[in-house]
């Protein structure tokens, strides 16, 4: 139970100093979610994720279960809003140079 629950602290802590950072996109006034911030992000996710579900699959998990559930959720909302940011973002970039393009204005 001990373990558990310096798993979880620990986990929370390492969440503490993530920073989105956003970079300006050429002149156009919009800021772009910036490549160093995703990657350390996903990769955190991807290892939380392993570390809870594997957590709550032990029999001394109990205790924690409103804790590691919660955390759980939050997690796989961290994760589907990146997914979709990312997706969304990455259409942009690809869209922009049309909308911006002297033809089309």
């Amino acid at each position: 139970e001990y373990n558990i629950e310096k798993s979880l602290d620990s986990q929370l802590a390492e969440w503490e100093p993530i920073i989105c950072e956003f970079k300006p996109w050429r002149d156009t006034g919009t800021f772009i979610l910036s490549g160093n911030t995703v990657d350390e992000t996903q990769t955190l996710l991807d290892d939380h994720i392993i570390k809870t579900q594997t957590v709550t699959g032990s029999p001394f998990a109990e205790p924690f279960r409103a804790r590691l559930n919660e955390w759980e959720e939050f997690l796989k909302t961290v994760q589907d809003t990146v997914d979709v940011w990312l997706k969304v973002q990455g259409v942009w970039l690809y869209l922009e140079p049309i909308f911006s393009s002297e033809d089309i204005m």
